[in-house]
């Protein structure tokens, strides 16, 4: 079965031509992290497609990468709130980009707000029926809106980002020495009970990453304090409803992108061969066309 790296940024150095986030320490103005030297890292470990999200909610490089190499790329965009609302941001990003889903951290509503009254339901009702697949990063409070949104929208698909860890990035995030994002959280998070439950809510339409384990850890790789957080999840979601992910190009230098992706057999040794080809690729063949 095909191998695939299910969660990963490619952009250019900012530009008017090629706007962008940047945010000094990790993403400055000039950095730039290119499709073509990222092939050559799939290549040199087995991949055969990878999901690209950008940083921000520009999408014209996604959409030139996937033009110019058919076959090997799926692109998910980064939600804008700035922008219309509803089916018409949607579906004019699905058809002029080629995305096939859209990242939200948190869907910027209160905690307690009835998921209804959101201004993003209309969104996520029309990546529904377009099926689209939901790309979340988002703290606690937002994963309780996002569980009772998908109980509105069944059959809403839905990628929990990074083993389903729910940081405030915007308030808890720090970058370490290699230009990564760390967060200073206990291990197991507090709200992995909260993971667990949802995962059980929707057991045809949830999805969780592993991945972003350098960003969590507190040990050297091959991150053994992350073992009680993989197995749970395991237990929660099962393999068919996991991706194994390597956050490129944060992971580039330390530890590098083969280990990156190794982590699935360093901390869930024991699944069958089978399940194992639905980690490191299947589960994202069911849910992206490359």
């Amino acid at each position: 079965m095909a191998v695939v790296d299910a969660h990963l940024h490619l952009f250019k150095a900012h530009s008017e031509d090629y706007p962008r986030l940047v945010f000094e320490g990790m993403v400055p103005a000039e950095r730039e992290e290119l499709a073509e030297e990222f092939l050559g890292a799939m290549d040199s470990a087995g991949v055969d497609h990878a999901v690209v999200v950008p940083l921000s909610a520009h999408d014209r490089y996604l959409a030139e990468i996937l033009v110019d190499f058919p076959g090997r790329f799926a692109g998910v965009g980064v939600y804008d709130d700035s922008a219309e609302v509803g089916a018409t941001q949607v579906a004019r990003r699905a058809e002029e980009a080629g995305i096939q889903g859209l990242r939200f951290y948190g869907f910027g509503a209160e905690p307690g707000q009835a998921a209804e009254s959101m201004d993003v339901f209309p969104v996520l009702e029309a990546m529904r029926d377009l099926d689209m697949k939901v790309w979340f990063y988002g703290s606690p409070d937002q994963v309780e809106l996002l569980d009772e949104a998908m109980r509105l929208l069944p059959g809403l698909k839905v990628v929990l980002n990074h083993l389903g860890f729910c940081p405030d990035i915007w308030m808890e995030l720090a970058i370490d020495e290699y230009m990564r994002p760390r967060f200073d959280i206990p291990l197991p998070p507090d709200s992995l009970e909260l993971i667990e439950r949802v995962a059980a809510n929707h057991p045809d339409d949830l999805y969780v990453h592993i991945s972003g384990q350098y960003a969590f850890t507190q040990t050297p790789y091959p991150h053994p304090d992350m073992q009680e957080v993989v197995d749970r999840i395991y237990r929660a979601f099962g393999a068919h409803r996991m991706l194994n992910a390597s956050d490129w190009p944060w992971i580039k230098v330390q530890p590098g992108h083969g280990e990156v992706l190794a982590l699935v057999d360093h901390l869930l040794p024991d699944i069958t061969p089978e399940e194992r080809a639905a980690i490191r690729g299947g589960t994202a063949l069911s849910l992206f066309s490359f």
